[in-house]
């Protein structure tokens, strides 16, 4: 009897949750120091937000015994570049809604240092009474150091997804909080994707102590799993003289079809350099960099791209005989653009991209040494380097630093708590004997690559370093 009472007041109760009503009357998703490059706004996506609007509405009417919430249409969005913090505020309630819900996500920058937290606020109102007020706080670490160093993706849409429906389970009690530190980015999966246009690929290291983006002083030496393929030392000096140039016209046909502007470039450089670059086997090249003072810009459209391409810069190769070959740089900004993207001004980065599903930074070399094609692209949300000639492809390298002894990209380090970034600059001789100095990138080089083709791949990589940190 008294088991039949219990059950009949339990399909009682549940009767009486179902015929209330409830609302999502506020949704925010802001930004603070971080931007779109690493932390896209994946609300923009219809897809993306609808499954999130389901699992919301699937917790949230699971805690409260209900059948549905009512949902907004869209979800206001931030990007705070100063100082200031996101505001927990529910509005004023509306009557006739039994119960009211508020959620307030924020992913920001630590005040000092370069750590990032995922805030997250849920809060429920019955009868504009708050029943439920919670916070909770992870920090989110990017598992490599590039993800601090460079301007790589943090999260894919998944692992947004992810993390949201556990910290709303956590603000609901289905999971217990923590202060347990989320690990972003998954080392496997993104360095499969550095091979993946390689048909037979073997993995190599590429271990490098220097200044090696901003064309200073480096060494460097690739070794597969049982040997040492290559040496090279790059020096900021070269003791010998240019032989006459033989490529100009090319190279000056290569920058009108490149940028669309019919000048002769020797006129635009602001600047240059003068390198050398010399391998174990004793060849040595001359290396002639020129900066050019160029920018171009593409308007905003409807596409779902946009490229904005600026900055170039000219390498010219020797020999001591004569030129080998040149390239051409350019830098690429891809925006994956909504129908809300726009730019806006502000006193702290001048225009700024808002409101799109990610921001791209490719850098790319195009150019030839000793008559052979060559082509080159560093994806730096991606963190892939792709060398091609002609349609084959001649290698890749994954630019995330493997060294767990390690905490720097070109001499720029991490401190462990993630306070400062550091430079060496290019004080002290570079030198391969300190593993604890020595930053590893695996590069992956096509199985029965012949070893001139193997070479000319590094080579490339090594001149799109240049432009990399120089642009």
């Amino acid at each position: 009897m008294t088991i039949l009472k219990l059950s009949i007041i339990g399909i009682l109760l549940s009767f009486v949750g179902y015929g209330q009503e409830a609302e999502l009357v506020v949704f925010r998703h802001d930004l603070r120091w971080v931007d779109e490059t690493k932390f896209p706004n994946y609300f923009l996506d219809n897809n993306i937000r609808d499954s999130i609007f389901d699992i919301t509405n699937r917790e949230i009417t699971k805690y409260l015994n209900l059948k549905e919430i009512k949902f907004l249409k869209n979800i206001d969005y931030k990007i705070i570049n100063g100082f200031g913090n996101q505001k927990i505020k529910m509005p004023k309630s509306i009557p006739g809604n039994d119960y009211e819900v508020g959620i307030f996500s924020f992913i920001t920058r630590a005040t000092v240092g370069y750590s990032v937290f995922w805030k997250f606020n849920l809060v429920i109102k019955k009868k504009d009474k708050v029943v439920l007020k919670k916070e909770i706080i992870h920090e989110l670490e990017y598992y490599n150091v590039s993800g601090y160093l460079t301007a790589k993706r943090w999260l894919s849409s998944q692992e947004f997804q992810d993390i949201y429906l556990r910290l709303l389970q956590e603000s609901l009690g289905v999971l217990p909080p923590t202060n347990e530190i989320i690990i972003v980015g998954f080392s496997d999966r993104q360095e499969e994707n550095a091979k993946i246009n390689i048909s037979i690929p073997e993995r190599n290291l590429l271990k490098i102590d220097g200044d090696w983006l901003n064309a200073n002083n480096f060494v460097a030496r690739l070794e597969s799993p049982i040997d040492t393929v290559m040496g090279f030392r790059f020096k900021e000096k070269l003791n010998w003289e240019f032989p006459k140039p033989k490529l100009s016209n090319i190279i000056a046909q290569l920058f009108t079809e490149v940028t669309n502007i019919e000048v002769v470039y020797d006129e635009l450089v602001e600047y240059n350099k003068k390198c050398s670059l010399v391998f174990s086997d004793g060849e040595e090249l001359g290396v002639f960099l020129k900066w050019i003072e160029l920018e171009t810009r593409s308007s905003m459209s409807d596409e779902i791209e946009s490229i904005n391409v600026s900055d170039p810069l000219v390498a010219e190769l020797y020999s001591q005989k004569e030129q080998i070959g040149y390239f051409l740089y350019t830098r690429e900004e891809i925006v994956h653009a909504t129908d809300k993207t726009e730019d806006n001004f502000n006193i702290f980065n001048g225009f700024q991209t808002k409101n799109t599903l990610g921001i791209e930074q490719i850098y790319k070399i195009e150019g030839m040494i000793y008559d052979t094609p060559i082509y080159a692209e560093y994806n730096e949300s991606k963190g892939i380097i792709e060398v091609k000639s002609g349609e084959e492809f001649l290698g890749s390298m994954f630019v995330e630093n493997v060294n767990p002894d390690n905490r720097s990209i070109s001499n720029n380090t991490l401190s462990k708590n993630k306070i400062n970034i550091s430079s060496s600059g290019d004080f002290r001789n570079p030198s391969l004997k300190n593993t604890n100095s020595v930053e590893w990138y695996p590069v992956y080089l096509p199985k029965g690559l012949s070893n001139e083709l193997g070479k000319m791949c590094i080579e490339t990589m090594i001149f799109l370093f240049f432009g990399m940190g120089n642009m």
